[in-house]
């Protein structure tokens, strides 16, 4: 019996945490000029109070914010995007939903 609920356990800890991250999309979006860590971090604070945001990277160097939010939740318009960048001072370029996020 103890060998059956350790393996019941097991599966349940290991399991959850993809269960949940299967809703999750990934979001490569562009913008032009985010040149410094404060433009970073100012966007990617904008972008974490959007309900169903989870996680938000970037890249100076490419341009690009990365953003794995939940697919039911959020489903990002270029006219959202544009006016969201345009009040921080930047260019929205474009973007690419990918697969699902990376854990």
């Amino acid at each position: 019996m103890k060998k059956y609920l350790a393996t019941f356990m097991f599966l349940l800890l290991t399991a959850a945490p993809a269960l949940a991250l299967a809703n999750d999309v990934e979001y490569l979006i562009s913008i032009d000029g985010i040149t410094c860590p404060f433009c970073v971090a100012t966007s990617e604070k904008a972008l974490m109070k959007i309900d169903g945001v989870k996680a938000v990277s970037s890249s100076l160097k490419e341009g690009t914010i990365t953003v794995c939010a939940d697919d039911k939740k959020v489903s990002f318009t270029d006219e959202q995007l544009t006016e969201l960048f345009k009040k921080k001072g930047f260019t929205y370029r474009g973007m690419e939903k990918g697969g699902m996020c990376e854990a």
